[in-house]
C-alpha cells in the first residue's frame, strides 16, 4: 500500500497564495494591455506567470483534416514570432478545440507526427479554446514546457483568464480587416467609376471625391475636400443641392437633372443621382454625377437626322407626286397644245383675224404650261439638264443683264462677283433658272422695294445645315448668294419653303413651284441651299456648288432652235405606226401626221401593237411610241421590235426625256427621244430626215 505524505498547512497556504497572486496578476496584465503590443505582452506574461517555456495565441484556418493554426504571437526562449504555421491535426492543438486540456509530460510520445515538439524537446502542454462573442471557434491559446506541469488548475484559470482577452483581440483584428478589406473595396469602385462620385458628411461637406468628377470640373481634390457646393455649382442652385443633401441625411434619395459648373466658370448639364449611405459607421450622402455634354449632343445630332430623313421621305414622296402630275399633265396638254396647233394652221387659210388671235393666246398659255411641267418634272429629277463646266461669275452676269431690266425701279440691285473662282458643273439654263426664281422671290418678299444683292464667292471649310434638306454640310463651295432687305422668313415658313405649290404669295400671285425647282436643280447638281433670316432684317440664300478643278474651263452654253416655225413643210411619204395608251395624244398625234402626208396606224394597246409589229406581216417605215404605258414600256416595245426589224428607224417620247434616253440609246433602231409635249416642229423634223419627201409643199 502506498502511504500518502502529508503536507503541512502550511505548504498549501503558500500554494494557494502564490495561485491567488498569479491569477490576480494575469487578471490584471490581461485587463491593462493594449494596443498593438497586446498578443506580444499576452503570451509573454503567460510564460512568465505559469514559467513555462513557450506561450502561443493562434488563429485556426481552414476546414477539416487541413486545418491550419497560424499564431499572431508566440514567446519563447526570450524571443516573440509572428505568423508561425503549423498542421492543427499533428498537434495536441486539436484535442483543446472543445475545451481546456493539458498533458502533464510524455507529450511528444503523444504526438510523434510533431516536429516542432521534437525539435524543441516539449515535455509538457495546456491549451485552452478561444471562441467569439458569438461561441464560434476562433483559434487556441496554450503554453508549452520542457519541463512537466504540475498545476493543472492554475493553469486552466489562467489560461481562461487570459483567453476572453486574445479572443477579443482576435475579433478586433477581424473586424479590421474587414474594414481595410471593405475600404479597399469602396476605394477601388469609387476610383475606377466613369461617373463623379462625391462624398458627403452630416454637415454636408465633401469628404471624398474621385478622379471622374475633378476631370469633369477641372479641380484637385484639395480644392473640394472641407468645401460644400458652391465651389461647383451656379449661385441659383446651391440652396437647392444643400435641400437635396439633408433629405438625403434622413434617407431620402432624389435623382434628377441639374447644372454644374467648372473650375473655369463654364455651366454643363448633369444628371445625378444622391444616395444615403453609412461610411465609417457614420451616416453620409454619395452623389453620382453623369456629364450630359456628350448625351446632349447625341440628342441634337439624332434629331438632326432624324428631321433630315423626315424631310427626305417627305421630298421624295412630293417628287413622285409632283412627277405623277406632270406626267399626267403632259399627256393632256401635249392633245391640247397639239390641237391648237392643227387649227392655228387651218386658221391661216380662213382669214378670221380674230379666231387667229384666240388660238395664239392659247397656244402662248399652254407654252406658260408647259414651262411649269418643266419645273415640276426638275424637282422630281425626272427631266435632268445637260450639266457642264461653267464660270459662275461670268454665267451670273451675263444673267443679271437682263434681269436687271425685269426688276422695277424701287428695286435697287447691286452685284458683287468674284472672277478667280474655280468652275463649276452646271446647266447654264438651269443655272440661270435658279438665279431667276431666287431673284423674283426676294422682289417679291421686298413687294418691289428694297435692295436685293446678287454675289459670288468662295466659302471655304464651310459646315452647316442645308435648309430644303437637311443635310450636314462640310466642305468648300463656289457660292451664289441672293440677299434681300425684306421683312425676313418666319420659322415655320422656312420649314415648309422649298416644298412643291407651297407659298405665302396671294392666290393668282405664284405656283409655289419656284423654290421647288430650286431645289431640285441644286441637289442634281450635288450642291446645297442654305438660307438665313432673321425678323425685319431681310433673308438671304446661299447656293453651295461644287467647285471643278481650275483647269476645267466653260463654254458657252444654249445651243439655237434651227427650226423655222413658219417654213413650209414638204409633203412627207411613209407608213408610221403610233403607239400610245393615251386616247387624246393617240388622237392629236394621227391627225399631225397624216397632216403631213403619212399613213398612219395607232395602237392604244402596247402589247397588241408588240405582237403585230413582231409577225412581219404588218408594213411600216417608221414606229413612233410613248414610253411611259402599261404593261409595257415603250423602250421594251423598241426592243422587242429591234430584234425582227433592226433597220426599222424609231422614235420615243417621253415626260423622262432624260431617263429614258440612257435605255434608249442601247436600242437598235432608236434615233431619238423626244420630250412632252411634243414641240411639233421638232417632230416633222426628225420624221422628216427618216421617211421620203414628195416635192408638193404642206399647204393647209
Amino acid at each position: 500500500m502506498t502511504q500518502s505524505v502529508p503536507v503541512s498547512d502550511d505548504l498549501v497556504f503558500a500554494r494557494d497564495q502564490r495561485t491567488e497572486e498569479a491569477l490576480h496578476h494575469a487578471a490584471l496584465v490581461a485587463s491593462r494591455a493594449d494596443g498593438d503590443g497586446l498578443v506580444q505582452a499576452l503570451t509573454r506574461y503567460l510564460a512568465t506567470i505559469l514559467d513555462t517555456d513557450h506561450a502561443l495565441i493562434g488563429v485556426i484556418e481552414g476546414d477539416g483534416d487541413e486545418r491550419q493554426v497560424r499564431t499572431i504571437g508566440l514567446y519563447g526562449d526570450g524571443v516573440y514570432l509572428e505568423n508561425y504555421e503549423y498542421r492543427l491535426q499533428a498537434t495536441p492543438c486539436r484535442t483543446v478545440l472543445e475545451g481546456f486540456r493539458c498533458y502533464r509530460s510524455n507529450v511528444r510520445e503523444l504526438f510523434p507526427e510533431s516536429r516542432a515538439l521534437r525539435k524543441a524537446a516539449i515535455e509538457s502542454y495546456a491549451g485552452y479554446p478561444l471562441r467569439g462573442s458569438d461561441g464560434r471557434l476562433l483559434g487556441v491559446i496554450a503554453v508549452l514546457s520542457r519541463r512537466p506541469l504540475d498545476d493543472e488548475a492554475l493553469i486552466e484559470s489562467v489560461l481562461k483568464t487570459f483567453a476572453g482577452r486574445a479572443a477579443g483581440e482576435i475579433e478586433r483584428r477581424r473586424a479590421e480587416q474587414a474594414l481595410r478589406e471593405s475600404e479597399e473595396q469602396y476605394r477601388s469602385i469609387f476610383n475606377a467609376s466613369v461617373d463623379g462620385l462625391l462624398l458627403w458628411d452630416s454637415s454636408a461637406k465633401v469628404v471624398d471625391v474621385n478622379e471622374a468628377f475633378l476631370r469633369m470640373h477641372g479641380f484637385s481634390r484639395e480644392d473640394l475636400l472641407g468645401a460644400d457646393c458652391e465651389r461647383f455649382l451656379p449661385e441659383d442652385r446651391r440652396e437647392y443641392c444643400r435641400e437635396i443633401v439633408r433629405a438625403a441625411l434622413h434617407g431620402n434619395a432624389w435623382r434628377g437633372e441639374n447644372v454644374s459648373r467648372r473650375h473655369d466658370g463654364s455651366v454643363f448639364d448633369v444628371e445625378v443621382h444622391v444616395v444615403p449611405m453609412r461610411y465609417r459607421n457614420e451616416p453620409h450622402v454619395l452623389s453620382i454625377v453623369r456629364d450630359l455634354t456628350e448625351r446632349r449632343l447625341e440628342e441634337r445630332r439624332r434629331a438632326q437626322l432624324e428631321a433630315q430623313l423626315r424631310q427626305a421621305q417627305k421630298m421624295e414622296a412630293i417628287g413622285h407626286l409632283t412627277g405623277g402630275i406632270a406626267h399626267d399633265f403632259n399627256n393632256l396638254l401635249a392633245s391640247i397644245l397639239g390641237y391648237i396647233v392643227l387649227a392655228s394652221e387651218r386658221q391661216a387659210g380662213g382669214g378670221d383675224a380674230k379666231l387667229g388671235q384666240y388660238l395664239q393666246e392659247a397656244q402662248l398659255s399652254c407654252e406658260r404650261a408647259r414651262v411649269l411641267i418643266r419645273q415640276m418634272l426638275t424637282f422630281s429629277r425626272g427631266q435632268r439638264g445637260e450639266p457642264r463646266p461653267v464660270a459662275l461669275s461670268g454665267a451670273v452676269r451675263e444673267a443679271t443683264k437682263l434681269l436687271r431690266s425685269t426688276l422695277p425701279a424701287t428695286v435697287e440691285m447691286h452685284t458683287e462677283l468674284d472672277t478667280e473662282l474655280p468652275a463649276v458643273l452646271v446647266d447654264p439654263v438651269q443655272l440661270e433658272q435658279v438665279l431667276m426664281n431666287l431673284c423674283i422671290n426676294a422682289r417679291d418678299a421686298m413687294r418691289a422695294s428694297g435692295t436685293l444683292r446678287v454675289s459670288t464667292g468662295w466659302r471655304s471649310g464651310w459646315r452647316g445645315i442645308c435648309t430644303s434638306c437637311r443635310q450636314s454640310i462640310e466642305g468648300s463651295f463656289v457660292e451664289l448668294a441672293i440677299g434681300d432687305t425684306g421683312p425676313g422668313i418666319d420659322a415655320g415658313v422656312l420649314d415648309r419653303m422649298f416644298e412643291p405649290f407651297f407659298s405665302t404669295k396671294e392666290i393668282g400671285k405664284g405656283s409655289g413651284m419656284g423654290l421647288a425647282t430650286v431645289h431640285g436643280i441644286v441637289h442634281e447638281h450635288h450642291g446645297h441651299v442654305v438660307v438665313e433670316s432673321q425678323p425685319g432684317r431681310g433673308a438671304t440664300f446661299r447656293v453651295l456648288l461644287p467647285p471643278l478643278g481650275p483647269e476645267v474651263g466653260g463654254g458657252e452654253a444654249g445651243a439655237s432652235r434651227n427650226a423655222d416655225p413658219d417654213a413650209q413643210r414638204a409633203k412627207l411619204d411613209a407608213r408610221v405606226v403610233l403607239v400610245d395608251d393615251e386616247s387624246s395624244v393617240l388622237g392629236f398625234m394621227r391627225e399631225l401626221l397624216e397632216s403631213w402626208g403619212l399613213r398612219v396606224s395607232t395602237f392604244f394597246d402596247a402589247e397588241d401593237a408588240r405582237r403585230q409589229l413582231t409577225d412581219g406581216g404588218f408594213e411600216l417605215d417608221l414606229l413612233i411610241t410613248d414610253q411611259t404605258m402599261p404593261r409595257l414600256t415603250g423602250t421594251e416595245l423598241a426592243r422587242a421590235v429591234a430584234t425582227v426589224r433592226p433597220q426599222l428607224p424609231i422614235l420615243l417620247y417621253s415626260g423622262y426625256c432624260d431617263a429614258v434616253a440612257a435605255h434608249g440609246s442601247e436600242i437598235a433602231g432608236v434615233r431619238a427621244v423626244l420630250e412632252k409635249p411634243i414641240d411639233p416642229e421638232e417632230l416633222y423634223r426628225h420624221v422628216s430626215a427618216l421617211v421620203r419627201k414628195t416635192a408638193s409643199p404642206d399647204v393647209p
